[in-house]
């Protein structure tokens, strides 16, 4: 993928709504969005060093600042499943995503053996700085996209975090947040504020801030 900044990201998080409400607000929203993909399990493995020197650039709200993580998509939060290492890089609320396929970790089992064979290969393959696995976040997503086909909507509904770092926490902590993100190009946003009345304004989110939250990583 170029390294250009040609998508805008952004998102809003809602604590007092269900699914079913936003789904209805986006299918009669005037962009007319529509369901684009079947709905699907989302698994994340966030990488960061000691310091946790990622999620203090997002917490400092450093303009220039990246995310590293494993994903892939399965039901299944303890088997690795075609996964895929994601860099993504974000400026303000623009950004861009480098990916590297990791086929040999297919059908891996997150425990502490892999986890480091996982850890040196990213180290390896980013020529990075010591970085470590720190939290897993598992949600089920929702796709959508407007009638026009500019603006790509996503709904995530039953997030929930685990500490990795030191020792895989062997249960999750529960979420009942939704996030709404809208995804398009840049030479749309003028366009996308035209249209988008009945939507509040945005928040910062970040999935890997709020697993660290959640598992008192900042106490």
């Amino acid at each position: 993928m170029s390294d250009k900044f040609t998508r805008l990201e952004k998102k809003w998080v809602f604590k007092n709504k269900d699914k079913e409400t936003l789904t209805q607000n986006l299918i009669s929203h005037n962009l007319y969005f529509r369901p684009h993909f079947q709905e699907r399990f989302v698994n994340s493995i966030y990488f960061d060093n000691l310091d946790l020197k990622f999620a203090e650039d997002n917490l400092a709200g450093v303009s220039n600042r990246k995310k590293i993580r494993l994903r892939w998509y399965s039901p299944n939060s303890n088997t690795l499943i075609n996964p895929t290492l994601e860099v993504k890089v974000k400026k303000n609320f623009q950004g861009f995503k480098k990916l590297f396929a990791f086929k040999e970790f297919n059908n891996f089992k997150v425990n502490e053996k892999n986890l480091k064979k996982i850890s040196e290969k990213i180290n390896n393959t980013l020529v990075s700085e010591n970085l470590i696995p720190i939290t897993q976040v598992f949600y089920k997503r929702n796709y959508f996209i407007s009638c026009d086909k500019r603006v790509r909507a996503t709904l995530d509904v039953d997030l929930k975090y685990r500490k990795i770092k030191n020792f895989i926490q062997s249960f999750f902590v529960r979420s009942n947040d939704i996030v709404l993100e809208f995804k398009y190009s840049n030479n749309f946003d003028s366009y996308l504020r035209n249209n988008i009345t009945g939507i509040t304004r945005v928040s910062r989110n970040s999935k890997y801030i709020n697993s660290l939250e959640k598992n008192n990583f900042f106490q």
